[in-house]
């Protein structure tokens, strides 16, 4: 059986029959993404009358994103900004009588702890922090805040160095590394080996407390409700970095620092929270089969560690972002079905529901799942809500009793109303192999016509186990302006389906994922409206992989466009930042022992085939699928005489969209690529 639905949404403002259509709109173009603006991290007070949000926004002149907070009431009154300016504002946090808030800010220079009393609106740093602060918390009387920093390890000494003479210039010394992860995606220069601890400091300021020690990550620190201790995660095996997946929940008695480890099964065991009424603690993770994709499940158990439950089973959806209800009998979490990111509620005894959908991150790349929410003591709740047609805004709702999701804020009202946006349609395929069901969507050209003919791009998502969905994406929504028909799939592999459809892939990736990308492509081009001889291919990440693995298989693409791939499976185990992960859990053997199960599954194996023009476009500082992998497959087919282009984008990572003018300059090359054929 195959489906078309329409996406319906519903609209802010009905005009009148006779409105006519405003002649100024435009297509959404390149320099338009520094006029969007983001709703993220929306916090609810305590007593569910007040959101503090975070806004995200764009400077063209510095190419920054830059965020500050503002305030808005439950009814959508009295909507006013907290900070501003662009030195960077956010993850805040109410404390528990809802008198004051606690965020980080640079305002001081580097990044610090600060609290503002809502009443008056005095403000005050109370920290001097050399290390950012993370994952602040309140302690249950507000007296105290928890905070995590990364505390730099002692750097090995090994050569025994003269110093210049005065006045000398020398060469920048040496770097020495003996660390086993010494590079990470996003850091542009070698690691700094350190370990993330855990700080306790007045809410009033003054020296911190360092509550644990020993070279090892401690994390998701959690208040018990009687305030007397905290939970947390850390590996403390000694062997965390060739042996991933493996942390443990402890408890420490705030006063007297000792630390009890409750739990003692294989990991991974994530952000433990303790019932408001102190019995149980709850839980995300799995028992560990040493694969790349194993679901994440909800579970329960009681304060010392005692009658584990995993209450999750009928949901088969990922867990995560957990949160207590006020009453202690169920539990808020966030996950995404079919491609659509909700809020759910689960009692303890494993009965859920929807509370609300259509969650939106604020990410200017790819329509990827994912949003925020909060929860008041009274059921009432704020979301980061998303659509196919805007950036995402702030909404509320309550819980239980399901009143309608209300839209508070319309940042981006008087941009959308002056474009002419893609339209988003969705469709289900059968797929060819077996009983799966595919899931896409389609994103059409504005003042789309299906009786005239279009090129069409298939664009491929990365991870390769996360989701697309019906979610606003500028970097398609750019390729849709320029008059292509955009098609993106929820191969299998993807998440938000069913624990048989993402794991299919575990250990056999590539495989039958491609044969779900044809089969979209093959219903898209059957609806009549594609024009055959261009077609056009792209993907970043796993993606890259998949749309390598395609031009080797298929000549039906008239362009193709690889973008930060995995090429060849051997060497990329060997060069990624997270080497021990992926040499353990996506492969049974070392490369050495097997170099033909990393072989057969590479792209590099099928370049032989390829005759489809092809551009590499990879970050400067891509260190999660490094830029060897493209430079191996630019120069085989350059080795072949195949037409190929390779694209560095200068001071970028793997998120080659982190900055503006990097994602446009990410989509004019592909597009650029893509004319030219």
């Amino acid at each position: 059986m195959k489906k078309l639905l329409i996406l319906l949404l519903v609209p802010l403002f009905l005009a009148s029959p006779d409105q006519k259509v405003d002649a100024q709109k435009t297509n959404f173009d390149y320099l338009d993404i520094y006029d969007l603006q983001y709703v993220d991290d929306p916090q609810i007070s305590p007593d569910g009358n007040t959101i503090i949000y975070v806004r995200h926004q764009f400077d063209v002149m510095t190419d920054r994103r830059y965020t500050n907070l503002w305030s808005i009431s439950f009814s959508g009154d009295n909507h006013k900004p907290i900070t501003s300016g662009k030195l960077g504002y956010g993850t805040p946090v109410w404390s528990p009588d809802g008198s004051r808030i606690a965020y980080t800010s640079s305002e001081d220079g580097s990044n610090q702890v600060f609290v503002r009393w809502m009443d008056s609106g005095a403000t005050s740093s109370i920290t001097n922090l050399t290390h950012s602060p993370g994952n602040l918390q309140w302690s249950p009387d507000g007296t105290q805040l928890l905070f995590t920093i990364n505390i730099p390890a002692e750097q090995p000494k090994i050569a025994n160095l003269p110093s210049p003479p005065e006045g000398a210039e020398w060469t920048e010394g040496a770097t020495v590394i003996d660390q086993v992860y010494y590079q990470a995606d996003g850091s542009f220069d070698t690691l700094e080996e350190s370990y993330s601890h855990i700080y306790l400091i007045s809410a009033e300021g003054g020296a911190p407390r360092k509550l644990t020690d020993g070279n090892y990550d401690h994390s998701s620190p959690s208040w018990a409700p009687d305030g007397g201790s905290i939970l947390f995660t850390a590996d403390r095996s000694g062997n965390a970095d060739l042996d991933p997946n493996n942390a443990q929940i402890y408890e420490m008695n705030i006063e007297s620092g000792e630390m009890t480890q409750i739990t003692n099964k294989r990991g991974p065991h994530g952000s433990p929270k303790i019932s408001p009424d102190g019995q149980y603690i709850a839980y995300t993770g799995y028992e560990d089969q040493f694969v790349g994709y194993q679901l994440t499940d909800l579970y329960i158990m009681n304060r010392d560690g005692s009658n584990l439950q995993k209450i999750s089973d009928d949901l088969d959806m990922d867990v995560s972002d957990i949160t207590w209800a006020n009453d202690s009998r169920s539990l808020y979490f966030r996950y995404d079905e079919e491609g659509n990111s909700k809020l759910g509620n689960i009692r303890l005894n494993g009965d859920y529901v929807t509370v609300a959908s259509n969650l939106g991150t604020s990410s200017i790349g790819r329509p990827y799942g994912g949003g925020a929410y909060s929860v008041a003591d009274n059921g009432r709740f704020a979301i980061s809500l998303g659509s196919p047609d805007r950036p995402t805004e702030l909404a509320v709702g309550h819980f239980p009793t399901r009143m309608a999701i209300t839209q508070l804020t319309n940042l981006n009202e008087l941009f959308t109303e002056s474009k002419n946006l893609g339209v988003t349609t969705e469709f289900w395929v059968d797929s060819s192999v077996d009983d799966f069901e595919i899931h896409g969507w389609i994103l059409t050209p504005p003042d789309f016509d299906p009786s005239q003919q279009y090129p069409m791009i298939l664009e491929i998502h990365g991870g390769p186990h996360t989701n697309y969905g019906p979610r606003f994406t500028p970097e398609l929504q750019l390729m849709a302006s320029k008059g292509y028909v955009v098609v993106y799939t929820n191969p299998r592999g993807s998440t938000s389906y069913s624990t048989e459809f993402a794991s299919y892939i575990n250990q056999n990736y590539p495989s039958e994922d491609h044969n779900d990308l044809m089969d979209a492509v093959d219903y898209v081009v059957d609806l009549g409206y594609i024009d055959e001889d261009r077609l056009y291919i792209t993907g970043g990440s796993g993606g890259g992989v998949l749309s390598s693995w395609a031009i080797g298989k298929t000549d039906r693409f008239a362009a193709a466009v690889v973008a930060k791939p995995v090429i060849n499976w051997y060497s990329f185990v060997l060069t990624a930042d997270m080497y021990p992960f992926f040499a353990k859990y996506w492969f049974t053997e070392y490369p050495w022992d097997d170099p033909e199960q990393y072989l057969e599954r590479s792209p590099i194996s099928l370049v032989g085939n390829v005759t489809t023009p092809t551009m590499l476009l990879v970050g400067e500082y891509d260190y999660r699928t490094p830029v060897s992998e493209s430079q191996q497959y630019y120069q085989a087919l350059k080795l072949r005489g195949v037409d190929a282009s390779m694209v560095k984008i200068s001071d970028s990572s793997h998120s080659i969209a982190s900055t503006p003018s990097n994602l446009i300059r990410k989509v004019a090359y592909i597009l650029g690529w893509f004319e030219k054929y």
